[in-house]
């Protein structure tokens, strides 16, 4: 039995193939030739979504081994020359044809693949289809004059930052235009660890701290390693971000929950959830990950208007609108 891979793939704007045809082969080595198809529409110059697929490998483990070896390849050149692409690194299904359609297909030898997420390998066989599924919504404010509306009821007020918050504003302007959840939440923490003071330790430990550094430096470790620990005991001279946002946390007394839980059960699981991401646990293993960095981006934003004596703020946020400008299943 033969098989063959499919990667998923996908863009944020259409036309990312500036090529007006329904597919296009191409030799990456002699003895690999892959296909680029469109997923959400007929030609590669009008789709957002596309896959990547190769067949005639001898094993399944041959074809996972050149499927990730293209999509590391195609990760790598997406950061280089900032493609703005997403490829993810986690596989699985999305929509899922029902049972009844399945058994409707194999009774007529056609086997119904679910929408792919990521990587796929299947067998080589004719009788493999993907059922896929494709909407467009349409998201929108229902007073499209609401923006302009905040403008007129905030004019009279004339906001005046130092060059730090204004930095800290910034990083807040990057996070809420983040699609990633992941960068939205590490940009939003950032944010608050340039607000956050972390204050110095006691005498006494930084004493401590010092006698370190003194034992380090007489030692008969090597320079360079001499010079690294001693910047680490350095730092220590302060205390953690996770101690100050904790800290602060505490002295919050309004809110008293965020998420349905205390403030600082919230800055402690803010911390935890950095961590993860730190050392690269699965984003799928994160609830709510937006909403945490929603709540970051407001209380940041709560704490630079506490600390520059501004008036509070009421604004008028009208509710969203949905349109369903597409809805298309396909057989690929």
């Amino acid at each position: 039995m033969k098989f063959k891979f499919r990667l998923v793939f996908f863009h944020s704007e259409p036309g990312f193939f500036r090529i007006d045809k329904k597919s296009i082969g191409y030799n990456i080595a002699s003895d690999i030739s892959i296909t680029i198809e469109p997923r959400d529409a007929n030609t590669l110059i009008e789709a957002k979504q596309y896959h990547i697929e190769s067949s005639g490998f001898n094993s399944e483990e041959e074809a996972r081994k050149c499927g990730e070896k293209i999509r590391n390849h195609l990760r790598l050149l997406n950061c280089h020359f900032h493609l703005g692409l997403t490829i993810p690194f986690t596989d699985g299904f999305a929509s899922k044809a029902n049972a009844a359609l399945k058994e409707e297909h194999r009774k007529n030898g056609v086997e119904l693949i679910d929408t792919i997420i990521g990587l796929l390998v299947y067998p080589d066989e004719q009788k493999y289809v993907e059922f896929a599924v494709f909407s467009e919504l349409d998201i929108f404010r229902e007073d499209p004059y609401y923006l302009l509306k905040s403008i007129k009821e905030i004019w009279s007020n004339n906001y005046k930052f130092d060059d730090c918050t204004n930095e800290i504003l910034e990083i807040l302007n990057i996070s809420v235009r983040e699609k990633s959840p992941k960068l939205k939440f590490l940009t939003a923490y950032l944010a608050m660890e340039q607000i956050i003071k972390r204050e110095m330790r006691t005498e006494y430990a930084q004493e401590l701290i010092k006698d370190f550094i003194k034992m380090t430096n007489a030692s008969e470790i090597s320079n360079n390693e001499k010079k690294s620990l001693t910047n680490a005991l350095s730092q220590l001279k302060r205390e953690s971000f996770r101690s100050a946002f904790i800290s602060f946390a505490r002295r919050i007394t309004f809110p008293t929950t965020i998420l349905n839980m205390p403030v600082v059960k919230f800055a402690k699981e803010c911390v935890k959830i950095r961590n993860k991401i730190a050392h690269n646990v699965s984003t799928d293993k994160l609830p709510e990950l937006e909403n945490y960095a929603k709540n970051l981006i407001k209380m940041s934003l709560g704490i630079i208007w506490s600390e520059n004596n501004l008036p509070e703020l009421s604004l008028y946020l009208p509710g969203h609108k949905l349109e369903l400008k597409k809805l298309e299943f396909k057989f690929l």
